[in-house]
C-alpha cells in the first residue's frame, strides 16, 4: 500500500526506514524498533509499546522487517492495484482503529472499497497498535468476524 502515500508520507516512511537501518547496522535493533515505531504508532502507542517491553522483544525482527520494507519500496506495489484486489473472492474483514494515522485509513478504506465481499470493520478509540493498547477491543472485533461463520 506504499503507493498510496503522498509525497509527504513517502518522505516520513523513508526517514523512518533510514533511520531505523542505521540503528540496526550500529547493533542498535531496540532503538531501530523504537524509531520506525514513530511512523505507525501514535503518542500513546509508543508509551505502551515502551512499558510493555515491545521494542526489546521486536528488536529480533527488524532486518527481517527492513528487508521487506525495502522490497516493498523498490518493487511495483500490486497490493494497492485495484484489479488485484478485485480478483479476491474471498471474504476480507478490514479492521481499523478510528484513530489510527491518515494512511492507513486510506490503505483500509483502499482495500474494503476494491475487494468485492470486503467488509470495513471500525474499532473505536484505537490507533495503529490494538494487540497493545486495546487487546480486549481487537478480540471482540475479531470475534464478531467469525460469529456470523459460527451460526
Amino acid at each position: 500500500m506504499l503507493s498510496l502515500a503522498d509525497e509527504q508520507v513517502q518522505a516520513v516512511i523513508g526517514r523512518a526506514v533510514a533511520r531505523a537501518a542505521d540503528l540496526a547496522a550500529d547493533g542498535e535493533l531496540t532503538a531501530a524498533v523504537r524509531a520506525f515505531a514513530g511512523f505507525p504508532f501514535n503518542d500513546e502507542e509508543l508509551a505502551v509499546a515502551e512499558d510493555a517491553g515491545y521494542f526489546e522483544a521486536a528488536g529480533r525482527y527488524v532486518p527481517k522487517l527492513l528487508n521487506l520494507l525495502q522490497q516493498a519500496m523498490n518493487s511495483e506495489d500490486r497490493t494497492a492495484d485495484p484489479t488485484a484486489l478485485a480478483a479476491i473472492q474471498t471474504p476480507v474483514v478490514v479492521l481499523l482503529g478510528t484513530d489510527t494515522k491518515p494512511f492507513f485509513t486510506a490503505s483500509a478504506r483502499h482495500v474494503a472499497e476494491h475487494v468485492p465481499n470486503a467488509r470495513l470493520r471500525e474499532i473505536a478509540g484505537v490507533g495503529h497498535a490494538a494487540p497493545l493498547t486495546h487487546p480486549e477491543a481487537l478480540a471482540e472485533a475479531i470475534t464478531e468476524c467469525f460469529t456470523p461463520a459460527q451460526r
